[in-house]
C-alpha cells in the first residue's frame, strides 16, 4: 500500500522514520488569491491549485500513470514572487521508495517542470528563502530503517551547493524548515521517538541559514509557519490531547497554536477533536488555512479550512471525495 506523503512530509514527518503512515500566470500578480495544496487520491499525490475561496480547481501535476505504487507530488511551496512552487516528489519511477523522494520545482502554472536534489535519500517539506536565491529542505539518509540520519539542508539555486544546516540521528528527526521572513533564521521540529516510537517528543527549533545558534523555541510543537511579519510562529500540537484520530492506528488529533516569537506565549486556535495541522498564513496575515479531518472524522478525509488568524469563522473550503491537505498560499 502507498503512503500518504501529505502527512509524512507535513506535520506528521516528525515520525519520518517509520513507514509513509495552485493555474497560475508567472507574472506573480493577483497574490493572495490563491492556494497550491495536494490531493491524495488512494495514495497517489498531485499538486493543485485553487482560488482562496475553494473555488477554480487546476491541477499542475501529472495524473497517476498506469501500474503505478509511486507517491507522487507532495508539500508545495510558492517562492517569494509567486512565479514558482517547489514541491517534493517520486517522478520517474513506479515503485513506492521513500529514497527516490526529490525536490523539483516548476511554473505556477505547471510547466517546466525541474529536478533539483539527486541523491538516494528523501527530500522534502520545501521552503524558500526571501529573496528567493535557496531552498532549505528536510533530508533523510536511510528513511524507514534503526540506522535513518535526518538534517536541515540550504540549497543555492544559481550553484547547486548544497550546506546541511543541522543533522541527527535515529532515534532524533529533524524536519519541516520554514525560512523566517527577514531571512536569518530557519525554523524546524526536532522530534525524539520513545521507546516503540510511543510518546516522541518534539519541539520547534531555531538554526541561522549557516547552521549557528540551534536553540530550542517552544516544546511540544510541529510543523512551524511564520506570520508574515514574522513575530509569530503556528504550529501543530498534540499537547492538550483533546481528540483521537484512528487511521491504521490511534493516536491523538493534532489542534493548531500560535507563537509569540518576542513574548514566547502560546495561544490555542483551534479546539476540534479531529485533526487540525498544516497552518499556513495568508499573506496580509489576517487569514490561516489550514487542513482537518473534522468534516468526516469516520473515514479520516481532510480537507481544507481557512480562519481568522484569531481561530475565529472556521470555513471548509473544499468538499471531494479525495484528500486535500498541505496548503499553500500564493504570496
Amino acid at each position: 500500500m502507498r503512503s500518504l506523503l501529505p502527512l509524512a512530509l507535513g506535520a506528521a514527518l516528525t515520525l519520518v522514520a517509520l513507514p509513509f503512515a495552485a493555474g497560475c500566470g508567472g507574472d506573480g500578480e493577483d497574490g493572495g488569491d490563491e492556494i497550491a495544496f495536494t490531493v491524495n487520491d488512494g495514495g497517489w499525490n498531485e499538486i493543485w491549485v485553487m482560488a482562496a475561496d475553494g473555488s477554480d480547481r487546476r491541477r499542475l501535476t501529472e495524473v497517476e500513470p498506469p501500474m503505478n505504487d509511486a507517491a507522487g507530488s507532495t508539500s508545495p511551496a510558492w517562492s517569494p514572487d509567486g512565479t514558482q512552487i517547489a514541491f517534493a516528489a517520486q517522478i520517474g519511477t513506479r515503485e513506492e521508495d521513500q529514497r527516490l523522494t526529490e525536490i523539483y520545482v516548476m511554473r505556477a502554472d505547471g510547466t517546466d517542470n525541474r529536478r533539483l536534489t539527486r541523491n538516494e535519500a528523501l527530500d522534502g517539506s520545501p521552503s524558500w528563502s526571501p529573496d528567493g536565491g535557496r531552498i532549505a529542505f528536510t533530508h533523510i539518509t536511510q528513511p524507514g530503517t534503526p540506522t535513518a540520519g535526518s538534517g536541515i539542508v540550504v540549497l543555492e539555486l544559481e550553484s547547486g551547493r548544497e550546506t546541511e544546516v543541522t543533522r541527527v540521528e535515529f532515534p532524533t528527526f529533524a524536519a519541516s524548515p520554514a525560512w523566517s521572513p527577514d531571512g536569518s533564521q530557519i525554523a524546524f521540529t526536532r522530534s525524539s521517538a520513545g521507546a516503540g516510537f510511543q510518546n516522541p517528543s518534539t519541539g520547534i527549533y531555531l538554526v541561522t541559514p549557516e547552521g549557528r545558534g540551534m536553540r530550542e523555541l517552544v516544546d511540544g510543537g510541529v510543523g512551524p509557519a511564520w506570520s508574515p511579519d514574522g513575530t509569530r510562529i503556528a504550529f501543530t500540537s498534540y499537547r492538550d490531547r483533546f481528540g483521537r484520530t484512528c487511521f491504521h492506528e490511534c493516536s491523538t488529533s493534532g489542534e493548531i497554536y500560535v507563537l509569540d516569537v518576542g513574548s514566547g506565549e502560546v495561544e490555542r486556535l483551534t479546539e476540534s477533536k479531529a485533526d487540525d495541522g498544516s497552518p499556513a498564513w495568508s499573506p496580509d496575515g489576517r487569514l490561516m488555512a489550514f487542513s482537518s479531518d473534522r468534516s468526516n472524522p469516520e473515514q479520516h478525509a481532510y480537507e481544507i479550512y481557512l480562519m481568522t488568524a484569531s481561530g475565529e469563522d472556521v470555513r471548509w473550503i473544499t468538499q471531494n471525495d479525495v484528500w486535500d491537505s498541505a496548503p499553500a498560499w500564493r504570496p
